[in-house]
């Protein structure tokens, strides 16, 4: 079961909608795919159901909130399995194959949980106080372990467009990052402070791994591969980036990261529609063969890049 985090220090760079298409695409093509909704403002939630169906059947008790509320220290792991559901709509269209799509939604409160979570950290002087580091740290990892090892192919984590504790929880549970950015000014320097603040965590974990080897044996130091960045929102003139946009594009490759072949075009007319039908853009009917060959081929470039990952 492969553990994949879309991350981005900001958020509007399009990876909500990178998730949920990668997700359903991978699904269609045969594989059982869960996906895990992060963010407080529940865009990928509500990418698969209507606002009302969250709040009759979801928001009380079916959310990752709860889990993480459910949580106590002394006591076994909340299984995740209560909290799965199978999106109705993506899932008829994917029925054909042996692939399934399944979510862990999320919640508009989500963000007291971060509150909660940093305070048990010790708040602004966390990196003081390791007493509940991996508490804390290794709690999405061990909601994952709590699912058979063969339950998915791929779980693929939808973060917050920030750097907090649940989405270092998310990176310190992923085998891969994927970030999605826009080519523009404001991406790229958000792409590297993101690199920065990942290089920094990655330290500071392993080295707290070395330190209490003794209290805790089983804990592993990270080592979270970098699929690339994938540039979304992107204007084309005759087959290729507008020149406004080229400078971004080559600037993010200068950082050292590596770089999708395959980009997304801007198109707010589709991906705005489909939170409308509970249907991702990439098993829509109403796709534009420009953006379905764009998406297929992203999707494509991605297994690829899961399967051999750049060193």
């Amino acid at each position: 079961m492969r553990v994949i985090s879309i991350v981005n220090y900001k958020g509007g760079v399009g990876k909500t909608t990178l998730t949920a298409n990668i997700g359903a695409q991978i699904a269609a093509w045969g594989k059982r795919v869960l996906l895990l909704d992060l963010d407080p403002q529940a865009s990928l939630t509500f990418s698969f159901y209507r606002p009302e169906q969250w709040r009759a059947a979801l928001a009380d008790n079916r959310t990752i909130k709860q889990w993480f509320e459910a949580w106590r220290m002394d006591g076994p792991v909340p299984p995740f399995a209560p909290l799965i559901t199978s999106p109705a709509v993506v899932n008829s269209r994917i029925a054909q194959g042996s692939g399934a799509l399944d979510l862990i939604a999320s919640h508009l409160s989500l963000g007291d949980v971060e509150m909660n979570l940093a305070a048990r950290l010790g708040g602004a002087q966390a990196h003081r106080s390791t007493r509940h580091y991996f508490d804390v740290y290794l709690r999405l990892a061990a909601g994952l372990a709590t699912l058979p090892s063969t339950a998915y192919d791929l779980v693929l984590l939808d973060c917050p467009p920030n750097f907090g504790v649940i989405t270092r929880a998310a990176v310190a549970a992923s085998d891969q990052l994927l970030i999605p950015a826009r080519p523009d000014e404001l991406s790229t320097l958000g792409i590297e402070h993101l690199q920065s603040r990942l290089r920094r965590f990655i330290w500071e974990f392993n080295r707290i791994v070395d330190l209490q080897s003794d209290l805790h044996p089983a804990v592993k130091k990270l080592e979270p591969i970098i699929l690339g960045v994938v540039f979304t929102m992107v204007q084309y003139y005759s087959g290729k980036p507008i020149a406004a946009l080229r400078p971004y594009i080559a600037q993010t490759r200068q950082l050292g990261l590596p770089v999708f072949e395959a980009m997304v075009r801007e198109s707010n007319h589709h991906f705005a529609g489909a939170a409308r039908t509970q249907l991702p853009v990439i098993l829509s009917d109403q796709v534009t063969p420009a953006l379905a060959w764009e998406l297929h081929r992203l999707v494509e470039e991605f297994l690829k890049r899961i399967r051999t990952p750049a060193p």
